[in-house]
């Protein structure tokens, strides 16, 4: 099962439409990782009891921004936005089974589709615009496995998603994961 943030595009047209899945591929580059994005993520799914650890850096955490807060609001910000996750191990989400929703759900955040300097997302992007660009679609927002929506388009249609993704910028990672996400063995 593969996790991760996609959006379902369905296109009407007179041959019965077009319904394709763009999944986002997270390369863990930690860009998004910043204690800005953590502290709007939501809370910690885990209990203090199941992880006390945690919640003791957790409330070691709050007790340092309330005195950074208490120093004025622009050293704090300047600090949550030029800090990293205190989570974030060597570009790896250290408390990843129970990081909150926020982080989970990312680039479908708030924060997320702000995000400009992640490589990925600004593909993602640009992959999205490349299958819409001068037609109309429903799109709908996921978070989950790749079994979630069935196929439905013809070999010409998805050999034409495939060649605009190509122009797009789509790497071979996004691409093997695009026809995961489609129900494609092979491109």
């Amino acid at each position: 099962m593969v996790e991760t943030f996609y959006v379902h595009l369905e296109f009407a047209s007179k041959s019965g439409g077009l319904a394709v899945n763009l999944p986002f591929l997270c390369t863990k580059c930690g860009v998004c990782c910043t204690l800005e994005d953590f502290l709007m993520a939501g809370e910690v799914n885990a209990k203090p009891e199941e992880n006390p650890q945690i919640h003791a850096k957790l409330k070691a955490l709050y007790d340092e921004l309330g005195k950074l807060l208490e120093e004025g609001e622009a050293k704090y910000d300047h600090y949550t936005m030029h800090t990293p996750c205190p989570f974030l191990k060597d570009k790896v989400c250290s408390i990843y089974p129970i990081r909150p929703e926020g982080c989970r759900q990312f680039p479908n955040t708030p924060f997320g589709m702000q995000t400009q300097d992640c490589q990925p997302l600004n593909r993602f992007k640009k992959q999205l615009s490349a299958l819409k660009k001068g037609r109309a679609c429903k799109e709908t927002y996921h978070f989950t496995d790749a079994s979630q929506e069935p196929e439905r388009f013809t070999e010409k249609q998805y050999q034409k998603c495939i060649a605009k993704l190509r122009q797009a910028g789509i790497t071979e990672d996004e691409l093997a994961l695009f026809h995961r996400f489609n129900k494609k063995n092979k491109p």
